[in-house]
């Protein structure tokens, strides 16, 4: 009887953990707005984006998650998307289980080519921005010194709504702890990433 009530205790307690999880990331994600906008970086999102699936199991647990900043500046000339402005767009994402099963961020600067966007991205359209890194069959990718880049393949430039090029680095989740490590460990480097 003891080992089932272990089992049992085991679960709830892991549930707990994880609702405490999305407690601190919805803090992080908040204070991350508030500072960014003192940055001048707008989010072009009120909400995060994120991969959810019934279909399959791991799409249950949201353990990834992405914000989108735009630096606050003259239209991108765009009337379907009049928000977005001309510039980069700048992607952070927060990945629970990351690279070596250790939470990390990844901070990037997407290049694209605003007159290949219809809408605005929809908390869905989490695969945009995640997918530059990872899938060379739509991406030229290579990885210098920590620096990722990532170049789009002409066959996906519309699939990937104009993107041209992705550059980032990753930093763990852990470096970030308060209001002054997001200021200096996130936007810092998100802003000084090569443009190019």
């Amino acid at each position: 009887m003891s080992t089932t009530n272990d089992l049992g205790e085991n679960i709830s307690l892991s549930v707990t953990v994880l609702r405490e999880t999305y407690k601190n990331l919805n803090m992080l994600m908040n204070e991350m707005d508030m500072i960014g906008e003192e940055l001048g970086l707008m989010p072009l999102t009120s909400r995060f984006l994120r991969w959810k699936s019934d279909a399959y199991e791991e799409g249950w647990l949201l353990s990834n998650f992405i914000k989108i900043y735009q630096l606050d500046g003259d239209s991108a000339g765009n009337e379907r998307v009049p928000d977005v402005k001309d510039g980069d767009v700048f992607v952070v994402e927060i990945d629970l289980e990351g690279q070596d099963n250790y939470p990390d961020m990844t901070l990037s600067r997407f290049r694209y080519d605003f007159s290949k966007w219809e809408r605005m991205p929809a908390i869905a359209d989490h695969w945009l921005f995640r997918d530059p890194y990872w899938l060379d069959n739509h991406f030229d990718i290579t990885c210098d010194d920590g620096i990722w880049r990532s170049k789009t393949k002409e066959k996906s430039i519309k699939k990937y709504w104009g993107l041209q090029q992705a550059i980032g680095t990753s930093i763990p989740l852990t470096s970030i702890t308060d209001s002054a490590t997001i200021r200096a460990n996130l936007f810092e480097q998100l802003l000084t990433l090569p443009e190019a």
